[in-house]
């Protein structure tokens, strides 16, 4: 648990030092902060049982709590340019980035549904803010839609954890029960964090929030976020077991899920409002996992690469986005524009689309045969027919960016030499990984998710 002890000093360290000191200093604290807790969670995790059985911090937790460290890490380094372009340079920023990691390691690590709800909690109310930050309607917007549709969202687990409790008399994801009592709470439980995986059909908010929110927000809510989600989401599923009613409503949100967000993402023309659809689709094929017999791995790969390569194309949106998002012509001849950026994008795209040898060939093959080990055959089939689909849209925006013309594409993007370097250095682990698998295996000791 080191690394939520460094995380839950850092914020409030930026939070004090924000009142008085030059935000320069806050920005560099946090991201000090975020890089000694990733230290700590990389080679210092010691894995066990804390708080009387409250929290788990085992292989998957450990994973999580990375992505969480890592999303917003790379949110703070790449975000630079964009907060000095629209006036969102502001210490409440990054103090605010650094109390919502803290809450994804919290929810990363609870064996306990009210620990659970505490972490979600955490992690979401500084995002509501963060989603508002910039000064403009949409921004607005998406604060306000994301903070009703999430506030509902807690009402709602919240009380299906009293209808849990009084059905088992207990709070740990690992209790399970009998009767309408036990169904109905488990459903409540679950569609609060389908919500905020954004599986659907409550994924409503997710392209609104994701296209008016600042760009280095929606790169760590569309990763770190969603891994903290997946984390609580597969203890409570695999926990209660996946057999009967539950898991013929996780079955039919798989489907759906999968089938819409690709679907939606056919019709955008707005490059962030295209990956919030890719990301809604993604969360299905990671759900698909918690079919199999040992579902952790499967998951633990799927949500690292996917953050990776997610971020890695957000970050080269916060690059190009001027403030007012950023529509295809944006991305039109980028390679002329910027071949760094260029590539950058090729290699997030290719790895979304699940091609060899990036990274993303190797989640999405790791989750299908999961779910088929648990003879999940005609899931997987489906499952796959939609990657098919997806592949077309991220190609669409891949030849964009190569083959179109750049009349139409607006400045030059400067980036800075940090951001430069930091998603070289990401771009490079997303290849690496696709040739070398085990490794992430291998590091995290990803094992049983619940006790």
């Amino acid at each position: 648990m080191i690394p939520t002890a460094i995380l839950f000093l850092t914020g409030l360290l930026a939070t004090l030092l924000g009142v008085e000191a030059p935000v320069r200093w806050v920005r560099w604290v946090v991201r000090a902060g975020l890089a000694l807790a990733l230290g700590a969670a990389l080679f210092f995790g010691a894995e066990g049982q804390a708080f009387g059985g409250l929290f788990l911090y085992d292989g998957f937790a450990r994973v999580a709590g990375v992505v969480g460290i890592v999303a917003g890490l790379f949110a703070s380094l790449v975000g630079a340019r964009y907060l000095e372009r629209t006036g969102m340079e502001r210490f409440e920023y990054h103090a605010l980035l650094a109390y919502s990691v803290f809450g994804v390691q919290v929810m990363a690590a609870s064996a306990n549904l009210v620990v659970i709800l505490i972490g979600l909690e955490i992690l979401s109310l500084p995002l509501y803010a963060l989603a508002a930050l910039r000064y403009d309607a949409k921004s607005e917007e998406a604060g306000l839609k994301y903070f009703l549709l999430g506030a509902v969202a807690s009402a709602v687990m919240l009380y299906g954890i009293v209808l849990l409790y009084g059905a088992t008399g207990s709070f740990a994801v690992s209790a399970v029960g009998q009767g309408p009592l036990y169904l109905a709470g488990l459903l409540l439980v679950l569609a609060g964090l389908f919500f905020k995986a954004s599986l659907v059909p409550f994924h409503w908010w997710a392209p609104d929030v994701y296209q008016g929110a600042p760009t280095p927000v929606t790169l760590y809510m569309a990763t770190g976020v969603k891994a903290a989600a997946f984390a609580a989401l597969a203890r409570v599923v695999v926990g209660a077991g996946v057999g009967g009613l539950a898991g013929a409503v996780v079955a039919l949100v798989v489907v759906l899920t999968v089938f819409y967000g690709n679907l939606g993402a056919l019709a955008q023309s707005e490059a962030k409002r295209l990956l919030a659809y890719s990301s809604v689709a993604h969360a299905g094929y990671i759900a698909l996992a918690v079919f199999g017999p040992n579902p952790a791995p499967a998951m633990g790969f799927y949500l690292f690469v996917y953050a990776l390569s997610t971020g890695l194309a957000f970050a080269v949106l916060s690059q190009l986005d001027e403030g007012e998002g950023v529509p295809f012509a944006g991305v039109k001849g980028l390679i002329k524009k910027s071949p760094m950026l260029a590539g950058v994008l090729a290699i997030a795209l290719f790895s979304l689309a699940g091609m060899p040898p990036f990274a993303g060939f190797w989640g999405k093959y790791l989750v299908f045969v999961e779910a088929a080990r648990g003879g999940q055959y005609t899931l997987v089939a489906f499952a796959l027919l939609t990657a098919v689909v997806a592949a077309y849209y991220y190609m669409k925006l891949l030849a964009l960016a190569f083959f179109a013309s750049a009349g139409e594409g607006g400045k030059t993007p400067e980036v800075p030499a940090l951001a430069a370097v930091t998603m070289g250095l990401v771009g490079f682990l997303v290849l690496a990984l696709g040739v070398f698998p085990g490794l992430v295996y291998g590091f995290f000791n990803v094992g049983n998710l619940v006790p």
